[in-house]
């Protein structure tokens, strides 16, 4: 059985923009490390923009689903879901750790 080309393309893509988000959170916590708190932040904003475009292709095959439309489900499609959850993960985690280090540095007040 082959996987259909829509849940291929619904996949990869998920995957694209999921990875990219938690490459910038990643970056987003390098920066943070090294007081580059700019950097950081945009670090985090474009990972939103990743997440952003994820969560409309996620959204969208939810919405197809509820209408009926059944979803091929694919180890792929599965491993997708991960990096959507990760990129998801990484960008809040970005959010928290750049809060500590700046709490660190006397940034932010306590």
């Amino acid at each position: 059985m082959s996987l259909s080309e829509e849940t291929e393309a619904v996949s990869f893509g998920l995957i694209l923009h999921s990875g990219n988000a938690r490459s910038y959170g990643m970056e987003a916590i390098a920066f943070a490390k090294s007081g580059e708190w700019e950097k950081a932040s945009e670090c985090v904003e474009k990972g939103k923009e990743e997440l952003l475009l994820a969560q409309k292709t996620h959204t969208d095959m939810i919405q197809k689903e509820a209408g009926g439309d059944k979803t091929e489900i694919s180890l792929l499609l599965m491993h997708s879901e991960d990096h959507f959850m990760m990129g998801q993960l990484t960008i809040d985690l970005a959010n928290e750790v750049i809060d500590i280090y700046k709490k660190l540095e006397g940034e932010v007040k306590k």
